[in-house]
């Protein structure tokens, strides 16, 4: 049989049922602008029955509340962190593909364009005064602004493939230390909940640490149940796990002994696991900002830019050189271990390719030549630097002979013809519209460059906005469904205050019960 008390104690429980759920509406509204946080809601259920032993069996025992739920759903978790990694990726190589694009932006800038018209400016000056000393001058000082130019240019360029590389480091600092949290998290969580806790807070702190991570890199989220309340969270990249419970592992990065493309920086990170195991960072599932550093600095369009080798007589592998001895570079197609992104390296290499052909032209011409009164044989006009050999945008110069001594510049082949012989300086005006750059021109080839640059860069912008808009949208869908709502609290605030009242008063009531029973029976 019931106990004489028992309908306070159903009272009591209504009381405590509704102080709870109106403690979990002040906390939703106390974090309303909380970045992370999923709205929580008291989860009730009737109380276990009691046995009265009489006809009508069994009565109710008041309420319980049995769990303090998250509403939120996994659904838009896993969208949210997919459009995420995108995004993520598309930021950077905006990013990045603006400053490339200051650099090769020849349609507000002076550029290599310029530069490049500027020289044969100075050529069609020097073909009306072939002798004139002025007009020499003119001509070199023009072909060193060129170089200038170029070398400014590639250096600019290795600048970005460095702080590229910087982040690199940065990025796996912040995988290795979103793991470390992470795991952590998993096993104060599963301390909570082994004790039948409620660990919601530190579940928002991990998700939000996931979502970090999935800017990052392209992760997959596994949480399986245990039992016991307990739950194991994997999350692997590339395959290979991350974290896994309580343990996560790290990345490492380690610098290149051999640059891998010819004018790239030296000493670019590699990346292996902390046991040394290795870590593709060109394989295809990888994603999010990592993999935009990874193509912006390795990317070559699916080519590696090597020094050019040829076998000897002898059978032996040597370097290819041109006519001046300069060692050259080419590309070689390697479709594996590779991206297909057109990054920092492709760029060098295509002004490499550039400059190599062009030198070559110039040089060949001015080599068979004599100066104007014929007392000298004709020397090249593009050098390498000192202590190079590799003919390159960053190490081409101007003889400094020819600097020091304008009459020393070529300007008719024989020594018979008179100064006013214009042949080979006609020559080297004619190869601005030889097609010898890849079956193109000169100037098609350096334009080609800027709309293989402007088209990759208008796909980053447009990628970018469309990721950023559904973000958003994504995000309003998840914040639907977990976040809290002022209105929806305002009413839940309400109701919980009127259960509450009532139970308060049925309380009031069963006191006036038991005063009547126990002070005023009898009489």
């Amino acid at each position: 049989m019931a106990s004489t008390f028992f309908g306070l104690t159903i009272a009591y429980t209504g009381l405590q049922a509704a102080q709870t759920s109106i403690n979990v509406t002040s906390h939703n509204l106390a974090n309303i602008n909380t970045a992370g946080y999923t709205k929580e809601s008291a989860s009730t259920k009737a109380g276990e029955a009691l046995r009265a032993y009489a006809s009508y069996g069994t009565l109710g025992a008041g309420v319980i509340v049995d769990a303090i739920n998250q509403t939120r759903d996994s659904y838009y978790d896993e969208k949210y962190r997919n459009n995420n990694t995108n995004y993520g990726e598309y930021s950077v190589k905006y990013s990045y593909m603006s400053q490339i694009e200051n650099y090769l932006n020849e349609f507000t800038l002076k550029g290599y364009s310029s530069e490049y018209e500027n020289f044969f400016a100075a050529l069609n000056q020097l073909d009306l005064t072939p002798s004139d000393t002025s007009a020499k001058n003119q001509f070199i000082n023009n072909a060193k602004s060129l170089t200038d130019y170029f070398n400014t240019l590639s250096t600019n360029l290795r600048n970005v493939q460095i702080d590229a590389n910087n982040e690199v480091k940065d990025a796996v600092q912040q995988i290795n230390s979103l793991a470390q949290n992470i795991a952590s998290l998993n096993k104060q969580i599963n301390q909570i909940q082994a004790n039948y806790g409620n660990a919601n807070d530190l579940k928002d702190q991990r998700n939000a640490l996931i979502d970090d991570l999935s800017k990052l890199v392209n992760i997959t989220v596994n949480e399986t149940d245990m039992g016991n309340n307990l739950t194991n969270m994997q999350i692997t990249i590339n395959g290979n796990s991350l974290v896994d419970g309580y343990n996560y592992h790290t990345l490492e990065t380690v610098s290149r002994d051999e640059p891998r493309n010819a004018s790239d920086a030296a000493g670019l990170y590699d990346l292996q696991w902390e046991n040394g195991q290795a870590f593709d960072i060109y394989s295809d599932s990888l994603g999010g900002q990592l993999k935009a550093l990874i193509d912006l600095r390795d990317g070559c369009n699916g080519e590696i830019e090597k020094h050019a080798t040829t076998t000897d007589a002898n059978g032996n592998e040597v370097y290819e050189r041109d006519a001046d001895g300069n060692i050259l570079t080419d590309t070689q197609s390697q479709v594996d271990n590779n991206t297909q992104y057109k990054g920092v390296p492709y760029y060098q290499s295509q002004l490499n390719q550039f400059i190599q052909i062009f030198a070559a032209s110039v040089n060949e011409i001015l080599n068979k030549g004599v100066t104007s009164d014929g007392s000298a044989s004709g020397i090249p006009l593009f050098v390498t630097k000192d202590n190079t050999r590799a003919l390159s945008a960053t190490n081409v110069t101007i003889n400094q002979d020819l600097i020091d001594n304008a009459d020393l510049l070529a300007t008719k082949y024989n020594k018979s013809d008179g100064e006013a012989n214009v042949d080979l300086i006609v020559d080297l005006i004619n190869t601005k519209d030889a097609k010898i750059f890849d079956g193109g021109t000169g100037s098609f080839f350096l334009e080609s460059i800027v709309s293989d640059m402007s088209i990759d860069a208008n796909k980053a912008t447009n990628f970018t906005k469309n990721y950023t808009n559904l973000q958003t949208t994504i995000q309003n869908q998840r914040l639907s469904i977990m976040g809290v709502d002022t209105d929806e609290e305002a009413m839940d605030l309400v109701k919980f205050q009127q259960a509450y009242n009532l139970s308060s008063k049925m309380m009031t009531v069963m006191n006036q019960l038991y005063d009547r029973l126990i002070n005023n029976t009898g009489v």
